[in-house]
């Protein structure tokens, strides 16, 4: 099948992809459940807790995202805090490559490590945004796919905000998917993750069922991550600082 003038074909793991043959059907479910908790792992809420003594979930945007604790806490923790949540993402799937497990399962494995970040049972389902953990899990199905794909992102994240590279993230991870043949891997993998990424942006939901335009606040949080438009580039409000100072 041809697309935009590239050729969309599957890889040959695609024959199996979505099939249970091979693996045992509890198995895939516990393996499943434990890529979950793994994700539940709150790295955001113990490094700031045992640093600081504070609750991540009352400071900044209450999110126990590695940007929550970088901006709100502090550098080295917000570091640490992205490298243990891009890791869990990682593990989740590296692990079930290593088990022999389906890639049905590997992909399924990533989007529970995804969901676990955005609701932990550990924290009564408070959580994340999941994108960190997003990019560890693709980067255990696709390395080259992300690689290629986190230009933009981090430079959209530096020049605009990191709620439009992540936009743009997922885009190029889809387009690069179908580029490289691998979307019945890559490409599957981003779409499902985006479900628990944007209905992580949706919530509060009380608050679009009380707003009066409610369209125009979905389109703000799903791609902007806020209530209003973010138009305003980061590296002019950065600018701005250094010429003050």
């Amino acid at each position: 099948m041809r697309w935009a003038g590239c050729s969309l074909t599957f890889s040959p793991s695609a024959k199996t992809c979505f099939s249970t043959t091979g693996d045992s059907k509890n198995m895939s479910i516990f393996y499943i459940i434990f890529a979950y908790l793994l994700g539940s792992i709150p790295f955001g809420y113990l490094i700031t807790r045992f640093s600081t003594k504070k609750d991540i979930l009352k400071i900044g945007w209450k999110k126990t995202s590695g940007s929550n604790v970088f901006r709100n806490v502090g550098k080295w923790q917000g570091a640490l805090t992205g490298i243990f949540d891009v890791g869990k993402g990682f593990l989740a799937v590296w692990l079930a490559q290593k088990l022999g497990l389906s890639p049905e399962i590997q992909i399924f494995s990533g989007v529970a490590a995804v969901t676990g970040h955005n609701w932990s049972c550990f924290l009564k389902f408070a959580g994340g945004r999941g994108v960190g953990t997003f990019i560890g899990a693709a980067l255990a199905l696709a390395p080259k796919i992300i690689g290629f794909s986190l230009i933009p992102f981090v430079l959209l994240s530096l020049i605009w905000n990191a709620a439009i590279g992540t936009f743009f993230l997922f885009i190029t991870v889809i387009f690069l998917s179908i580029y490289f043949s691998q979307f019945d891997i890559a490409g599957i993998f981003s779409i499902l993750s985006i479900v628990p990424i944007w209905i992580k942006r949706l919530s509060p939901i009380e608050e679009i069922k009380k707003a009066q335009n409610k369209a125009v606040l979905i389109r703000n949080r799903l791609i902007f991550d806020n209530n209003f438009l973010c138009l305003d580039l980061r590296i002019k409000r950065l600018l701005k600082r250094l010429t003050k100072t």
